[in-house]
């Protein structure tokens, strides 16, 4: 798996872990995919869809939850966003998978959620563009960040290579990606390819199998 991100499916299936969102009946044969309710799309009203993602994720559909989180530009209240957040983060914990996060000016409200409900989980931020000191400081909560299009060359540069993971979002090609990792690393690319389908693989605990 070298794609942590992606709303796509790819040619070739487990390659990518895949966010199918809320779209629960979505045909996921032969593909490795998290389900969540993004925090654009919380209503308050959510007990239907979480119970429906509670049966989602017993019948051992999913490798992860998500993508959740928060976003203080779209979306509604913080306080209902962190309300479905908890649910999913209870989720998670229940059924023992890692979480994909959408986090846009809200990475003080994340650490402090991870301190205080002290969860077992991986929490992965993706689309991680902050710089080195951030970048440092998430990772020093116990955070994970993945990196696509447009991140700071800086942090893609210094992050620990067993920290490191790389996605598209579905708006890019993998091999750009990597491509472009591999040069600010310095590494070569068959070595950067070996690395990030190990992290991928320790963060979904090799768990994960293909439907």
């Amino acid at each position: 798996m070298t794609d942590i991100h992606t709303h796509l499916f790819p040619e070739q299936p487990g390659s990518a872990l895949v966010c199918v969102g809320e779209n629960l009946s979505a045909s996921i044969q032969g593909h490795i995919v998290c389900a969540g309710l993004h925090p654009w799309n919380v209503t308050g009203k959510d007990d239907g869809f979480l119970s429906a993602l509670d049966v989602f994720l017993s019948e051992g559909r999913a490798a992860a939850i998500g993508e959740c989180g928060f976003d203080t530009l779209r979306g509604p209240s913080l306080k209902l966003q962190e309300l479905a957040f908890v649910r999913q983060v209870e989720l998670s914990e229940r059924y023992g998978l890692p979480m994909v996060l959408h986090v846009v000016r809200a990475f003080d409200r994340v650490i402090r959620l991870r301190r205080d409900l002290k969860p077992a989980q991986r929490w992965l931020i993706h689309g991680f563009r902050g710089g080195p000191e951030q970048m440092r400081q998430l990772l020093s909560k116990g955070l994970d960040l993945s990196f696509g299009p447009g991140a700071n060359v800086e942090s893609l540069r210094l992050i620990p290579s067993d920290c490191l993971f790389l996605e598209t979002d579905g708006k890019a090609d993998i091999h750009d990606v990597m491509v472009n990792a591999s040069t600010v690393r310095s590494v070569p690319y068959s070595q950067l390819e070996r690395t990030i389908t190990s992290n991928a693989e320790v963060f979904l605990k090799h768990s994960c199998t293909v439907q």
